[in-house]
């Protein structure tokens, strides 16, 4: 009997490893990769900038695992999770954040607030950047999922842990040197994939950050990047270059069973 089989990937450093675009070797992994299993992508960023890329690229997705699995939606755009982070946890966050006078942008779905200035506007995917005046004041009664938090790299390991002592009950993950990410309590890519998984077999799962250990500890086979952290490669079972090189490989496995 064939195995239904369910493909997790996240996007940047990934399956957008510039965060600009696919590159083309990795769309034809995709497409290789679609002729016997199901896609799904679980990524930091938003449903609208998931549909960016699987628009721009002719994806077919069965899911779309937004804010690390705060938001997810199937195939038809139902809605499957919705889990903004507490109206108290904002808040508190805000005041930690403007006491600090830390660098962040908060996410509605919609667009990013904050007072962080992209510097490279060819990463954002159609998704606006508002930086109001009071940044504060503008987030208090709007659903928010996610925050990215943007410490300099000295002052990162620091306020990561500052984080997660003074904030337990939100999830909070190192994204890259200088990014922190905040999501609801409970909210991560691998709780994400068992609310979606049932129907499967097999689960394929691809990453580089921190907020991918979850998802491939909830996986049966894991890819991750050799440009990750160390701390991330660990959990996965095998490091790869890329997307395509993953999907090489996993094909030989399948292949093989």
């Amino acid at each position: 009997m064939v195995p239904k089989i369910l493909c997790i990937t996240d996007l940047d450093g990934t399956f957008v490893k510039d965060s600009i675009g696919v590159s083309k070797a990795d769309l034809l992994a995709y497409q290789s990769l679609r002729r016997f299993c199901d896609f799904a992508i679980a990524t930091g960023r938003s449903i609208k900038e998931i549909g960016y890329i699987t628009e721009k690229n002719k994806i077919d997705i069965k899911y779309s695992i937004a804010f690390n699995g705060a938001l997810i939606t199937d195939s038809q755009q139902n809605l499957i999770v919705s889990n903004p982070i507490q109206k108290k946890d904002v808040e508190q966050l805000l005041q930690f954040l403007k006491k600090e006078n830390l660098i962040f942008d908060a996410l509605d779905g919609i667009q990013r607030i904050g007072n962080f200035s992209h510097e490279h506007i060819e990463r954002l995917w159609n998704m606006k950047i508002v930086c109001p005046e009071n940044p504060y004041d503008s987030l208090i009664d709007k659903d928010i999922y996610k925050f990215n938090i943007r410490p300099t790299k000295e002052q990162m390991i620091g306020y990561l842990n500052t984080l997660r002592e003074t904030f337990p009950n939100l999830e909070i993950f190192q994204s890259g040197e200088t990014r922190i990410e905040v999501t609801s309590e409970g909210v991560s890519k691998g709780s994400a994939i068992q609310r979606v998984s049932s129907d499967y077999d097999l689960l394929i799962s691809f990453g580089d950050s921190g907020n991918d250990i979850s998802l491939f500890q909830n996986s049966d086979i894991s890819y991750c990047m050799s440009s990750a952290p160390e701390d991330v490669k660990k959990y996965a079972d095998f490091e790869v270059a890329d997307f395509s090189s993953a999907i090489e490989h996993l094909c030989k496995i399948i292949q093989k069973d």
